[in-house]
């Protein structure tokens, strides 16, 4: 008996601090978000701020219970291909300001959303799992086939790249996608493999941190820094530091996260597997990169049936250069012509 009182005061401290901690977090989050609105700027010239401003209009969207920010560039065309494009972790829509500006030019509408607790959307920051940012999109997808009537493509950065593909699974109306990055989160190696610990992604150890996550489910409101686990200092490669550390410094991506959040990206498959897709997809690897494992895509891209394209660019994780958004544009609008008419997974 002693021993049971013990340690119920011993779990009744722990959650007593985590209380307190998260308390703490949650007002020092605040904080730096509301101060944050207009940080985006610094990262892009005077003029790319200013064209930027003078083509974008701002949305909101009810999904998963919370209000979804987004930024679209309308085309003054009413029947322009339309490309929703999603952020990865601990990024947000202001940072795409030159790939947007790219498509457009190229004549597409470009929709940048905010999942739910990140960029300027609504929601705890840091709190969502992969099912409610896949929510997010699919119903984000679903709102703009109402609202535009030209062809619809999906695409993404990083965990981007694999909302992408699961937002398409689970019924957004796409009619080709492009995953700059591509992650089986129902794998708990791919789960480990994507993060700082990779070196222990073999399956015994995976399958039994996924059930320990299981076990904290109670739990799973208590957020830790991100950068525990997202190798994040490695974002970008040399020729991107400046980028890099203006990043660093940003108050608008979370730097928080919460166990649930971490918990859903070793426990939650994609709706179709990879191996019955029949959506067309581009698959684009950073074939420089440093955060996340190149060959964790390519085997996830191995596995796609239906059909596909693949595609290694010289960057890292992410990048600033004009020859990266360039070469990302090109890509994605060359497949997404050579896929204009509707086709579906099952």
């Amino acid at each position: 008996m002693k021993t049971q009182a013990r340690l119920v005061k011993s779990l009744l401290a722990i959650t007593a601090i985590a209380a307190l901690w998260e308390t703490g977090a949650s007002l020092w989050e605040k904080r730096r978000w509301r101060a944050g609105a207009n940080y985006w700027r610094a990262y892009y010239s005077n003029a790319l701020v200013r064209r930027s401003e003078a083509l974008r209009r701002e949305e909101t969207l009810l999904s998963t219970g919370v209000r979804l920010h987004l930024d679209i560039y309308p085309r003054p065309e009413p029947d322009a291909p339309v490309i929703v494009f999603n952020h990865g972790a601990a990024g947000y829509c202001r940072l795409f300001v030159p790939l947007v500006l790219a498509f457009y030019d190229r004549g597409y509408t470009v929709i940048l959303p905010d999942q739910r607790g990140q960029g300027l959307s609504g929601g705890r920051r840091g709190n969502y799992t992969v099912t409610e940012c896949v929510q997010n999109i699919v119903d984000i997808a679903h709102w703009a086939r109402r609202q535009f009537s030209g062809s619809l493509y999906l695409a993404g950065g990083s965990v981007g790249g694999a909302y992408t593909y699961y937002a398409a699974a689970a019924g957004a109306p796409a009619q080709a996608i492009a995953c700059l990055k591509l992650f089986d989160f129902g794998c708990p190696t791919d789960g480990l493999g994507i993060s700082r610990l990779s070196g222990l992604a073999h399956f015994p150890l995976a399958a039994s941190l996924s059930a320990g996550f299981r076990l904290l489910a109670p739990m799973g409101w208590l957020r830790l820094p991100f950068a525990w686990f997202g190798a994040f200092d490695r974002l970008m490669d040399g020729r991107d530091q400046d980028f890099q550390a203006a990043w660093d410094a940003d108050p608008i991506p979370p730097r928080l996260v919460t166990l649930r959040s971490l918990a859903s990206t070793l426990t939650t498959p994609p709706r179709v597997p990879f191996e019955c897709n029949k959506m067309p997809a581009l698959v684009i690897n950073q074939s420089m990169d440093q955060m996340v494992d190149p060959a964790v895509t390519k085997r996830n891209c191995d596995r796609l049936a239906g059909p596909k394209c693949y595609l290694e660019i010289p960057f890292g994780h992410w990048s600033s250069q004009p020859a990266f958004w360039e070469a990302i544009v090109k890509a994605c609008d060359e497949w997404f012509r050579q896929y204009g008419s509707p086709r579906y997974m099952d």
